[in-house]
């Protein structure tokens, strides 16, 4: 005979209306529209569209039978190597015994959240597992807005008033290049930012996970600018396209070893170690192939950098503007200029106006409301990476040395992209 108990409330109080990853609810979502025979074109989802690197699949088929667990900060060659890594590509200088490497950075950011003792803040626009890490790591995270006309970039006024009259410790989470805006730092931006957070000694966990995806090439990574006071994190998911493997790293400066010493505590008591096998894979990538791994982030950038261009110039044309991304996957088009016809038609909120082009245009979109603005603001986060990114990097290499590329090879070599934005274009002009 079944029988049921009644255990009472058995969630926090603080997180009874704690959800799951809006990102990934909604990638699941749109997954299953597309495996029951809908063509839906998924701009809602930030996932490579490039496959991993030759190097790092070779060398796991060497280190796949490894399964020693490893010291919890990570395989000792694996962060020389990411010293190494970060020292070529951004002429800083990071210390091995400083680093940390998990299962991706997104938990070494949720455990440096959950060992802090202070305020945090976010500003907004952000990544939509900020604000859900500091809940659920007990906080109550402050929001620092990043208006559109600034580009979506945080300035140091903005930072002052915000925590000049806010008790301390302060940890401000710096998203460079950004998640959902696609902006990139300047050096002197940066350097105005540090001389506020020096002055009141807020200490930055800049998340720079898509650095090497500057179209330009020109990143400033914040432990150049502010070493005392920046914690880097960053990762393989992104420029490598290896999200699902998991492998990502924190570094912490001399004067945050006691914050480095309690997320390596927390991690030795949640995850051990990241996966021994990768950890080795990659490490052997970083050492023996470099140069390799150099033309894969180049040909990376350069495809990126023309599909960004496409994108906006084609929304633009329509009436939807955006700061075209200068990095990553990303950038924010704003659906403003149909305003007043979307509320004719019942539709007032950036939710609505996605759910409405999902189910008339085919076109998955997540609203700005997801990554910390208001419900009516008309912005969205618009991932550019529906495309066969293996195809446009052999496409790429037959051209030979080509740093520009334009809007034909977008048409020719992306053809779901060019036509799930064509679906927005039609959508905007009925």
């Amino acid at each position: 005979m079944n029988s049921t108990l009644d255990f009472g409330s058995l969630i926090r109080e603080d997180l009874a209306n704690y959800g799951g990853a809006s990102n990934l609810a909604f990638n699941e979502k749109v997954k299953a529209l597309q495996n029951a025979g809908q063509e839906i074109y998924h701009f809602a989802f930030g996932q490579s569209p490039f496959p991993v690197p030759q190097p790092f699949v070779r060398h796991l088929k060497e280190t796949a039978g490894i399964n020693d667990y490893l010291s919890v900060a990570g395989l000792p060659e694996l962060r020389e190597e990411i010293v190494e890594f970060h020292k070529e590509w951004d002429e800083v200088s990071l210390s091995v015994d400083s680093l940390i490497v998990g299962p991706g950075s997104k938990e070494l950011i949720y455990l440096t959240m959950a060992v802090f003792g202070g305020q945090i803040w976010l500003p907004a626009p952000a990544w939509t597992t900020y604000r859900p890490q500091a809940c659920l790591a007990g906080h109550q995270p402050r929001v620092i807005s990043q208006p559109a006309q600034q580009k979506w970039k945080l300035k140091a006024e903005d930072v002052e008033s915000a925590v000049k009259d806010i008790e301390g410790p302060h940890l401000m989470i710096l998203t460079n290049p950004g998640n959902p805006s696609g902006c990139a730092y300047s050096r002197e931006e940066l350097e105005d930012l540090t001389t506020v957070c020096r002055k009141y000694k807020v200490i930055v966990l800049s998340d720079e996970i898509y650095a090497r995806l500057n179209y330009e090439g020109n990143h400033v990574c914040m432990s150049k600018i502010y070493p005392e006071g920046t914690i880097l994190t960053s990762g393989f998911s992104k420029w490598s396209s290896a999200g699902g493997w998991r492998l990502g790293y924190a570094h912490f400066p001399d004067s945050l070893q006691s914050l480095k010493k309690a997320v390596l505590s927390g991690a030795s008591h949640t995850y051990s170690c990241a996966p021994a096998n990768i950890q080795h894979a990659v490490a052997r990538a970083l050492k023996q192939d470099k140069e390799e791994l150099r033309t894969y982030i180049l040909s990376a950038r350069t495809i990126l950098h023309a599909v960004a261009n496409y994108c906006q110039t084609k929304l633009a044309a329509v009436g939807v503007e955006g700061h075209v991304g200068k990095a990553g996957y990303y950038f924010m088009p704003d659906f403003s200029n149909i305003r007043s016809e979307m509320a004719d038609a019942g539709i007032t909120t950036g939710q609505a106006m996605c759910d409405e082009m999902l189910k008339s245009a085919n076109v998955a979109l997540m609203p700005s409301s997801s990554f910390l603005l208001s419900d009516d603001d008309l912005t969205v986060r618009f991932c550019y990476v529906i495309f066969n990114g293996a195809k446009c990097m052999e496409e790429l290499e037959l051209l030979g040395d080509k740093n520009v590329l334009n809007n034909d090879f977008v048409e020719k070599f992306c053809p779901d992209l060019v036509r799930g934005v064509q679906n927005i274009y039609d959508w905007v002009n009925t």
